[in-house]
């Protein structure tokens, strides 16, 4: 395990936005994790710098310039199935492992209730952060605890479902920044055929396929060939998938919205509110495919922004901004960026 300086943050990013990592390291174990704790509380140049930790760099955005800070990638892959009974299945999962990986070795298994997040970017530990989900299941739904190292109690211990304290795209680990490392994460998946999401999309896809009860590798094949369809490949068009979350408003103010525009997919979210997605908004202000100069709104999905080839920090916030900023004249709900910003 060694901290490097001056690291070039642009190879850990796949919107290939940012100057450089004022410090950086790489852990591949448990006893990695150790010694380099030891490291940051004892040696008086990392005593007091804000801590960070990255996964693939697929939900973050970062800023120009040397950032202040010691940056940290976890790479600890594990892939241990703990517990059996007789419907479920406890997995020990390591934080650095790709998340589609730990989908894809699930299923190899017969495992589900992860199978409608595959190809969603990203390592295993950054799941929990953002409470990630899609397609009707998040996160918090298949999470039995997560193992961390608490900073400010100077040790490893496991916080329950409960304690990481979920809700839309939010979690403790966001609260409270800099506090934990995720180490590991258990999940607790199905041993039960699987549910078909109850999305259009997916419906459509298995209605075309002739498709009545699909298994777990079909709905697997068909969310990624829906998802691909509409988010476009980092590795060409560098983005952090979802810009903007899912606003969450009063019902009268979807019901307002739904007079002026029927068409309008709207979701309950409890009994005094409503989901409705940041996509359509975005779409139906006339923006989607909108070239700002370096940074694009994607011509297939209005959630997604598109780094042209030479975007700096400041041509995103400036598209980010007049995106919220025309969206707010037109239906009077200000957008909240998903991402991560440092």
């Amino acid at each position: 395990m060694e901290i490097q300086e001056n690291v070039d943050i642009k190879d850990y990013s796949t919107f290939k936005i940012g100057g450089k990592f004022c410090y950086f390291t790489l852990i591949k174990n448990e006893k990695d994790l150790l010694s380099f704790i030891y490291i940051i509380k004892n040696n008086i140049k990392y005593k007091d710098l804000p801590l960070y930790i990255i996964g693939s760099g697929s939900n973050i955005v970062f800023s120009d310039g040397i950032i202040d800070g010691i940056f940290v990638k976890l790479g600890i892959e594990v892939f241990d199935i703990l517990k059996e009974e007789k419907d479920y299945v406890y997995i020990k999962v390591g934080a650095g492992l790709s998340w589609d990986d730990f989908v894809k070795k699930s299923i190899e298994h017969n495992f589900s209730g992860i199978e409608a997040l595959s190809i969603i970017p990203g390592t295993v530990g950054a799941g929990p952060v953002q409470n990630v989900g899609a397609y009707g299941v998040e996160i918090k739904d298949v999470l039995n605890e997560v193992i961390v190292y608490d900073l400010k109690e100077n040790k490893i211990k496991n916080l329950s479902n409960k304690d990481c304290e979920f809700s839309y795209r939010d979690s403790i680990f966001k609260k409270e920044k800099g506090r934990y490392i995720i180490i590991y994460v258990i999940y607790k998946l199905s041993k039960d055929k699987p549910k078909v999401p109850n999305y259009p999309d997916v419906l459509n896809y298995f209605k075309e396929k002739d498709i009545n009860e699909p298994n777990l590798i079909e709905i697997r094949e068909a969310i990624i060939y829906i998802r691909n369809s509409k988010l476009p490949d980092f590795r060409v068009f560098p983005n952090v998938g979802s810009f903007f979350k899912n606003p969450i408003v009063l019902n009268e103010i979807a019901e307002k919205i739904k007079i002026e525009f029927p068409d309008v997919k709207l979701f309950k979210v409890g009994d005094d509110y409503t989901k409705i997605p940041a996509g359509w908004l975005i779409e139906n202000a006339g923006l989607k495919g909108k070239d700002f100069g370096n940074i694009s709104i994607y011509h297939k999905n209005a959630l997604v922004l598109v780094n042209n080839g030479n975007a700096t920090f400041n041509d995103l916030l400036d598209t980010k901004n007049e995106i919220i900023k025309i969206v707010k004249e037109k239906f009077g709900i200000t957008l909240e960026q998903e991402p991560e910003i440092i």
